[in-house]
Order: structure tokens, then sequence, then C-alpha cells
């Protein structure tokens, strides 16, 4: 087992942990919003705890992804599946959460599983044959399935299918029980609707949806949305 606090400069870039003050503060909110008839005593013993589960999260990291490279404060809830014959790097504050549907990384040998700061991996299965790269900020929902690879030819089953590498950008989402297959690029941004089968490019800022998926509208663009690195400079 690798932990690193650096990673390939190719892959994902290093960024500035929040300050312990900001993130006790950003958590008091939290637990007072949480628990708005409870005192500050009852508040203190309930931010005590979500600490505690934190931490154990965080501890978890080590039983759960062995043999992953790993940022800052990578954190993990309920046991992800996970079949590592390549490379696994996980970015800062990565989350890994199997509590809703179990998290399963299948890496296949040569291959590269890249995943950037402060993205959310909740229930998706991600089966890599040669790369998939995942930018900055991303949130992929349950059952969001990610293939790089065709895996069996359409017109003669015992034929290898394609492969191609798959690229999401910073701050995209992609919600519950939604496919991405091998070749797809994401752009920043962009949303993909639950249950769609994303089979082409998506242009950032833009949502879309349906079998296969298809633009249903634009998204505003954030000013405050500034990335000079996106997933696919990385």
């Amino acid at each position: 087992m690798t932990t690193t606090t650096t990673l390939s400069p190719a892959s994902i870039s290093a960024a500035a942990a929040p300050s312990l003050r900001g993130v006790l503060r950003q958590r008091w909110q939290q637990v007072a919003a949480r628990y708005p008839h409870r005192g500050p005593a009852g508040r203190l013993l309930a931010l005590a705890l979500d600490g505690l589960q934190g931490s154990l999260r965080l501890l978890s990291t080590a039983l759960f992804l062995p043999g992953v490279h790993r940022g800052r404060l990578v954190s993990v809830r309920g046991r992800p599946l996970v079949r590592n014959e390549g490379r696994i790097e996980l970015g800062h504050r990565v989350r890994v959460w199997s509590h809703v549907s179990r998290v399963k990384l299948f890496v296949g040998p040569g291959a590269v599983l890249r995943v950037g700061d402060d993205t959310r991996l909740n229930g998706v299965h991600i089966s890599v044959s040669c790369q998939v790269t995942i930018g900055h900020h991303v949130r992929l929902g349950p059952n969001v399935v990610i293939l790089d690879d065709d895996f069996h030819d359409a017109a003669q089953h015992n034929a290898a299918g394609q492969r191609a590498p798959v690229c999401i950008h910073d701050h995209a989402w992609i919600a519950m029980n939604a496919l991405i297959l091998q070749g797809v690029t994401i752009g920043e941004g962009a949303a993909v609707a639950a249950g769609a089968v994303v089979t082409r490019d998506v242009p950032p800022y833009t949502l879309v949806a349906g079998v296969p998926a298809r633009i249903i509208r634009e998204l505003p663009r954030p000013a405050h949305f500034t990335s000079p690195v996106n997933a696919a400079s990385r």
C-alpha cells in the first residue's frame, strides 16, 4: 500500500487543504442546521460523534484501498470492491462511499484510473481496460457505470470489442444509473440525467438525458468555476 500527498503531475494536481478552523466552522454550521432544537452541549456531542465517524472513514482507507495511490484525507464509507491490476490514483479528499450502493473499481493490467480532488464516488461501478480520468469536484451517483471497453464486438461475439479512454472533466455531475461508454468525453460542468446512456461526447455546461443521451439544454456557467487545469490536461 502506498500513500502519497503529491501524485503524478500528469494526473492530479495538489490542491491546498482547507484549514482546520474552516472545516470545524463548516461542520458546526451543519450540525446546528441538523439539530436546531439542541443546545450547545448537545450540538458539541453531535459534532464529536460526527468527527469520530469521519476519523474511522479515514482510517478504513488503509484496509479497503490497498495498493491505491491516495492523496490527503481520502475517506471510505462502507466496503468497496477493488480489483486493481493496474494503477489507481485518488486525489485529495476523494470520498469512496458504498453505503447506498457498493463501489466497484476494476482496473486491468496496465490500465490507469485517475480521480481528481474533492470528487465523490458514491456507489459507482468503474471498469478500466486502458484509461479513465475523472476531474476535480465531480459527483458520481449510485449505480453509475463507466466502461472504457466494449469487451465484445456487436457483430462477432467472440471478437474483442473497441476500447478507448473515458474523460470526465471538472465539476461534472453524473446522476444515478447512468452509463458512460468507451471513448466518451464529458465536458466541464456538464450534467448527465439519471438512466442516460452516453455514447458520444457531452459539451461543457450542458444537460443530457435519454437513450442514447441527447442534449436537453445548456446550463449556466458559474463565474466562480475557474479551473485552469481540467481533466483533459492531466
